[in-house]
This record gives C-alpha cells, structure tokens and sequence, in this order.
C-alpha cells in the first residue's frame, strides 16, 4: 500500500512538473511584444506588415568575431505567410535574416526588400495608414 501511493503520487509530481515545463515553452513563443509597427507596399498594391521587438542574442562570425544583436521582427509577406526575423551584421541600413538562413529582410531608410535564397521576392516601400 505504502509502495503503491508513493509511485502514484511520484507520477502525478512528475506529470506536473512535465505540464509546467511544457506551458513555460509555449510561452516563450508567445512572448514577443511589438514596439512598434509598419507596412510596406509595392508597386502592384501588395502589403507587408512588419512588427519590430528585442530579443538579444549572439552570433559567431566565419572569422570567429562575436557580436550581439537585439533586433527581432515578424513579417507578414501577401500571401499570408509569417515569418520571424532577427538582426544580422549589415553594411548600410538594417539587415535581418530568418533563423534557416533562406529569408533576407533588408531596410534602407523608407524602402525594403526582402529574398528567398537569394531571389528579391518583395520590395516595396514606407506606407503611413
């Protein structure tokens, strides 16, 4: 009797601790807040809408330089696809690259682009509503 409620009650802890490891996952994915907002239209009408937040990280250059980054974007493309995108080391303007490497997100004062494995698949410019 004794062995039996201390297998059931160290199985109901675990299921716990399991559901809390789990639920605190899920809200790291949801913890991204927006400090501000834009859009972007091309030529043919099409609106992206980009979200701008923080989330610090690092990177490791080829050449073995480390350099922290804060920003983060997510970017809803036409077609309804959404896609995050975090800061990345850039010559002029703001450079951001999604986590695969295969989306570029490029921005130069009021006009953007953004690539698909190389390929410029937007670009458009600054839309006040």
């Amino acid at each position: 009797m004794f062995i039996n409620r201390l297998f059931f009650g160290w199985t109901l802890w675990f299921r716990v601790a399991a559901a809390a490891v789990f639920l605190a996952g899920l809200s790291g994915c949801a913890s991204f807040t927006a400090t501000r907002q834009t859009r972007y239209v091309d030529m043919d009408g099409q609106i992206v809408h980009v979200e701008y937040g923080k989330e610090k990280r690092t990177e490791t250059l080829p050449n073995g330089l480390v350099c922290t980054f804060e920003g983060k974007l997510r970017v809803k493309l036409p077609d309804g696809k959404r896609i995050v995108f975090y800061q990345s080391l850039s010559t002029a303007g703001n450079r951001y690259v999604s986590a695969n490497k295969r989306y570029e997100f490029s921005e130069l004062g009021p006009y953007c682009i953004i690539q698909l494995d190389g390929k410029r698949i937007f670009q458009g410019f600054y839309c006040r509503k």
